[in-house]
């Protein structure tokens, strides 16, 4: 087994997303002009997760609508600024298309970079501050530096290597996907979210299922009662369950700490595969086309 704290493990990251992982906090575009309001915000691809997790609606018909095009649509985000336009509404077009006001290039990491610029867009200032504290403490702790007995995200990674993950969430149920495609965009691993009736699934859909020999593991991200409930319905479910605690002065600065952890977790997971964890070159072909 790979050793995530001999540096030759760490040979594969071709790309040096680590360094991406460990500077994010502060980049991205900042707004050049004030937005008038009121805002919203209609994500795709790389921006969607933003866009739910900033609190706007998804549509308005005065003020600033935030298209994030973001990418893999097929065009609907597209026909979207073309129906936003005929409104009264000034549409921002935010993302890696040609003829964007506001260009941020494609990555595993963007949903950082268009949140960030969604608040300061809207003036949350403080509520952007919150956000990046939250990320820097993660950040003292998740390194490469930083050794597999201090390090939840490595300790996380040999955990679900060679396993399935399962990813649950009541504290924000958009995190699962969110997290998921970290998980296919950076460890190159599958992963599973449950749908909307998340208990229900656990309490019938998973029945038996460790007795197949299944390897899945669950990942609780965050606390609450429901994440309480799904715990005692999964220990006799699962190969292994796994507790990932939120830390943040809000929900929002709680939600983006447990994506980052996860984003190295999934990093980490990537180098004991022994894979580069930089975005695979088939993405390319699927922006060409989208």
């Amino acid at each position: 087994m790979r050793d995530l704290d001999r540096e030759e493990t760490y040979l594969v990251d071709r790309t040096g997303l680590a360094l991406e992982l460990r500077d994010l906090v502060g980049t991205g575009p900042v707004p050049k002009e004030a937005y008038p309001g009121p805002h919203a915000a209609l994500g795709y691809g790389e921006g969607q997760f933003a866009a739910l997790l900033s609190g706007l609606p998804d549509w308005g018909e005065e003020g600033t609508l935030f298209l994030l095009e973001g990418g893999y649509d097929l065009g609907e985000a597209a026909g979207m600024a073309l129906l936003a336009e005929t409104g009264r509404a000034r549409v921002v077009r935010v993302g890696f298309r040609p003829g964007v006001e506001v260009h941020i290039p494609p990555s595993p990491l963007a949903p950082y970079r268009y949140l960030r610029f969604l608040l300061l867009a809207t003036d949350r200032e403080e509520v952007l501050r919150s956000v990046d504290e939250a990320l820097l403490e993660e950040r003292r702790r998740l390194g490469p530096e930083v050794p597999v007995e201090e390090n939840p995200a490595k300790f996380l990674a040999y955990t679900l290597l060679e396993r399935l993950p399962l990813f649950y969430s009541p504290l924000f149920r958009p995190l699962e996907g969110a997290v998921q495609t970290l998980f296919a965009r950076i460890a190159k691993s599958l992963s599973l979210t449950p749908p909307p009736s998340a208990l229900e699934f656990f309490l019938v859909g998973l029945e038996a299922r460790h007795e197949q020999g299944d390897p899945l593991a669950a990942v609780l991200l965050g606390p609450g009662e429901e994440a309480a409930l799904a715990k005692e319905i999964l220990e006799s479910r699962v190969d292994a369950l796994a507790e990932v605690p939120a830390t943040g002065a809000n929900r929002l600065a709680q939600v983006m700490a447990l994506w980052y952890r996860m984003a190295w977790t999934a990093y980490y997971l990537a180098l004991l595969y022994g894979v580069d964890p930089g975005d695979h070159g088939l993405l390319e072909r699927l922006r060409e086309v989208t």
